[in-house]
C-alpha cells in the first residue's frame, strides 16, 4: 500500500489542470465567439474594437498558457510549474518521493522549453478559434478594420477605408457602406461609387436603391457619384440625370468629366445621341474621342443607323486623333455601308496621317481618378490598319458597296508603298469577300441575297 502513494499525488495536479484547461478553453472560445459576432455586426460602443479585440485575443492567450501547463504536466510532471511557480528543486523534489516530477525536471534543461510550448500552443489555439469563428482574423485583417475606420474622424482615412472594401464581397461590407452613403459625410461620394462596382450581385436592388436616393442629394458630389454608379450598373431611370451634368458643364464652359461619357455608354439611351453629337462636333478632342466611342455604344438599340450616320458626317472633318476614334467607332458598329465612308477616309488621309498611331483612352473611375480604370478605343494601331480593321467588321455583301471597295483592296494590296500590314490586310479582307460573301453565287444553298440598299 506504501507504493500507490506518490501516483496518486502525481495524478491529482493533473486532474486539476485538465480540468482547469477544459474551463479555460471553454470560456475562451465563448468569449472569441461572442467577440467576433459583436465585431462582425457592427455592434459596437464608443469605445472603438480596441477593448473587443484585447477581449479577444486575451482570452485565447489565457487559453494557451493553460494549456501549456497541461503539456508540462503531461511530459515533464509538472516542472515548470514546480521549480519555476512554486519553488521547488531537484532535491525538494527528491525528498517529496514524485520521482516522476524529478525525471522530467532533469530532463528539461533550462525554462525556455515552458515559453517555446505556450508559443506552440498559442498557434494551436490561434487556429481552432479561427476556424470556430469562421476565419475572423482574416476577416478583421481585411474587412473588420476597415469598417471600424469608417467612424474615424479623418476623411482620407474613410476614403482608404471604402476604396478597400469596393473591392469585398462579404456580407457584412454591403451594409456598411450603405451607412456611410446614407450619413452623408466626406466618405459619402467614395461610398457611392464604392456601391457602383457590385455589379455581379445576384440582384442589384440592394444597391440600386440607396443610390437612387443619394442620386437626388443636395451635395453635388454626391449626386454625381450616385449617377455614375446608377449608370455603371445600368440603371437606365438615371439618364436624365446623366444629361442634366453634361450639360450644366457645357454651359459652364467647363471639360466634361469624361465618367459621364461613359454613364452614356453603359446606359445606351437612343435620347443621348443628340447631346453625344454636339459633343462629337464642338467639345474639346478628349471628349469628341470619348463621345464617339459612346455613340458605338448604341449599336443594339433601335435606329441604329442615325448613330452611323452621326459618326459618317463628322469624319471627313475632324481632327486625327478624333478620326482615329471615329474609325473605331464605325468598326464596332459594323454598318455595312459605312465601308464608303472609310475607304474615303483612308483616301483622304496624308501618308504620315496614315502612319499615326491612333491612342487608346482611360477613364478612371474613383473620385480622385487614382484607379479603377477602363480603357477603351483600343487597340493602339496606326490609323490606316485600324481603317483595315473595322472594314474587316462589316458585311460587305451589297453589289454597289462591293464594287467601290473591291477595285480599292486590290489596288491597296499591290501599292508598294502602303504600308506592309495594311496591304497583308487588305489581301486577307479581299480573300473574305469573296470567299465568303460571294453574291454571284445565285440563290443557291448557302447563298447570301443582297441588300435591299
Amino acid at each position: 500500500m506504501s507504493d500507490a502513494g506518490p501516483p496518486s499525488r502525481a495524478r491529482a495536479p493533473l486532474a486539476k489542470l485538465a480540468s482547469l484547461t477544459l474551463l479555460a478553453n471553454m470560456a475562451g472560445l465563448v468569449v472569441a465567439v461572442y467577440v467576433a459576432r459583436t465585431l462582425r455586426g457592427g455592434h459596437v460602443g464608443e469605445s472603438g474594437e480596441t477593448p473587443w479585440l484585447v477581449a479577444y485575443y486575451g482570452a485565447m492567450f489565457v487559453a494557451a498558457v493553460f494549456d501549456a501547463f497541461l503539456v508540462d504536466q503531461l511530459l515533464f510532471g509538472g516542472s515548470f510549474r514546480l521549480k519555476y511557480l512554486q519553488g521547488k528543486d531537484e532535491r525538494h523534489l527528491e525528498r517529496s518521493g514524485n520521482d516522476a516530477a524529478l525525471a522530467a525536471a532533469m530532463r528539461q534543461p533550462n525554462a525556455l522549453g515552458f515559453p517555446m510550448v505556450v508559443v506552440l500552443c498559442g498557434g494551436l489555439t490561434y487556429f481552432l478559434f479561427n476556424l470556430a469563428n469562421d476565419g475572423f482574423d482574416t476577416y478583421h485583417r481585411t474587412i473588420g478594420r476597415n469598417i471600424a475606420a469608417l467612424r474615424s474622424d479623418d476623411p482620407a482615412v474613410q476614403r482608404n477605408a471604402v476604396a478597400e472594401l469596393s473591392i469585398r464581397r462579404e456580407g457584412h461590407v454591403l451594409p456598411a457602406l450603405i451607412k456611410t452613403l446614407h450619413d452623408e459625410g466626406p466618405a459619402a461620394p467614395w461610398a457611392a461609387w464604392a456601391l457602383g462596382r457590385f455589379h455581379d450581385l445576384p440582384t442589384l436592388r440592394p444597391v440600386i436603391t440607396p443610390l437612387v436616393a443619394a442620386s437626388r442629394s443636395q451635395d453635388p458630389i454626391l449626386r454625381r457619384e450616385a449617377i455614375l454608379s446608377l449608370a455603371r450598373l445600368q440603371h437606365r431611370p438615371v439618364g436624365p440625370g446623366v444629361h442634366q451634368e453634361i450639360r450644366a458643364q457645357l454651359d459652364a464652359g467647363e471639360t466634361v468629366d469624361p465618367r459621364l461619357l461613359y454613364a452614356l455608354g453603359s446606359i445606351q439611351l437612343v435620347s443621348s445621341v443628340p447631346l453625344l453629337e454636339e459633343m462629337l462636333v464642338s467639345a474639346d478632342e478628349e471628349t469628341q474621342r470619348l463621345a464617339a466611342w459612346a455613340l458605338a455604344q448604341h449599336r443594339d438599340q433601335r435606329d441604329g443607323r442615325a448613330v452611323v450616320e452621326v459618326l459618317e458626317r463628322r469624319l471627313p472633318s475632324a481632327s486625327l486623333g478624333v478620326r482615329c476614334a471615329i474609325v473605331h467607332a464605325l468598326g464596332i458598329l459594323g454598318d455595312e455601308r459605312s465601308n464608303l465612308a472609310l475607304k474615303q477616309a483612308y483616301d483622304d488621309a496624308t501618308p504620315d496621317e496614315l502612319e499615326y498611331v491612333c491612342p487608346r483612352s482611360v477613364i478612371a473611375l474613383r473620385p480622385d481618378g487614382a484607379d479603377d480604370e477602363i480603357w477603351v478605343l483600343r487597340p493602339e494601331r496606326k490609323l490606316a490598319m485600324k481603317v483595315i480593321l473595322s472594314m474587316g467588321q462589316m458585311r460587305a455583301t451589297s453589289p454597289d458597296v462591293r464594287a467601290a471597295v473591291e477595285p480599292w483592296l486590290v489596288a491597296l494590296a499591290a501599292d508598294p508603298t502602303a504600308i506592309y500590314e495594311v496591304r497583308e490586310g487588305s489581301q486577307s479582307l479581299l480573300s473574305g469577300i469573296r470567299g465568303g460573301r460571294d453574291d454571284l453565287l445565285g440563290k443557291g444553298l448557302g447563298s447570301e441575297q443582297p441588300s435591299a440598299e
